[in-house]
C-alpha cells in the first residue's frame, strides 16, 4: 500500500484514506507522500526516521499503528 503522512497532525495515512481530505475534494497541503509499504507500522517507523517523532496510525485506515 501507498502511505502518506500529514505533516500537520503527525497522521500517517492510506493514501487515498478520506481523513486526508478536507471540505470535499479540496487539496490537503499538509500531507507528504512516504513511499509503499507492506503495513501501516512500517510506514510509522519510516516516518519517525523522516523527523515526525509523533508520528501515529490513523484511526481510520491504519488502526495496527494507532496507539493515541
Amino acid at each position: 500500500m501507498l502511505y502518506c503522512i500529514d505533516v500537520k497532525t503527525s497522521q500517517v495515512h492510506v493514501l487515498g484514506c478520506p481523513e486526508i481530505t478536507r471540505k470535499g475534494k479540496k487539496k490537503n497541503e499538509n500531507i507528504i507522500f512516504l513511499e509503499r509499504f507492506n503495513n501501516p507500522n512500517d510506514a510509522v517507523i519510516d516516518s519517525k526516521l523522516k523527523g515526525y517523532s509523533e508520528a501515529n496510525g490513523c484511526i481510520h485506515c491504519c488502526p495496527s499503528a494507532h496507539t493515541e
